[in-house]
């Protein structure tokens, strides 16, 4: 219960500060740049927390990280699929200029193909589900 506590305050006075520093942005007081940082702090703490917290709880539940690995190593096989199968093209627009250059396209291809597949998989999970119900 203390640690919940500390983090309910912590998590308090991140909202404050930040609230404070809107006010005084929009009062004139505080510069962009000190609000481009304010969020760049913010975003290096929520990082921090999201690779140290995970981290702890597989330390701690040695037989839920196994389940964790497989979702990881699950996700590392569909962007793999997706990365051979993306193409590599050049894209330009009508007066020659140059949209993306092969490496981008292969990275944005990758991604979406890759979200084709997920989305593919969530909608066949969710009907195997459902016809699985019906069948017991």
């Amino acid at each position: 219960m203390g640690n919940n506590k500390l983090f309910s305050t912590i998590l308090i006075a991140l909202l404050g500060l930040s609230a404070v520093l809107s006010v005084l942005f929009f009062a004139g007081v505080v510069s962009e740049g000190l609000l481009i940082t304010w969020c760049y702090v913010l975003l290096a703490i929520a990082a921090l927390t999201a690779v140290v917290f995970p981290v702890l709880t597989m330390a701690q539940n040695p037989k839920g990280a196994k389940n964790a690995l497989i979702g990881v190593v699950g996700l590392l096989v569909v962007v793999g699929i997706s990365y051979a199968l993306a193409g590599s093209e050049e894209y330009f627009t009508l007066d020659g200029v140059l949209l993306a250059d092969g490496s981008t396209s292969k990275q944005s291809e990758t991604g979406l193909i890759a979200f084709y597949i997920m989305g593919a998989g969530a909608i066949g999970a969710v009907i195997f589900a459902e016809v699985s119900k019906m069948l017991k």
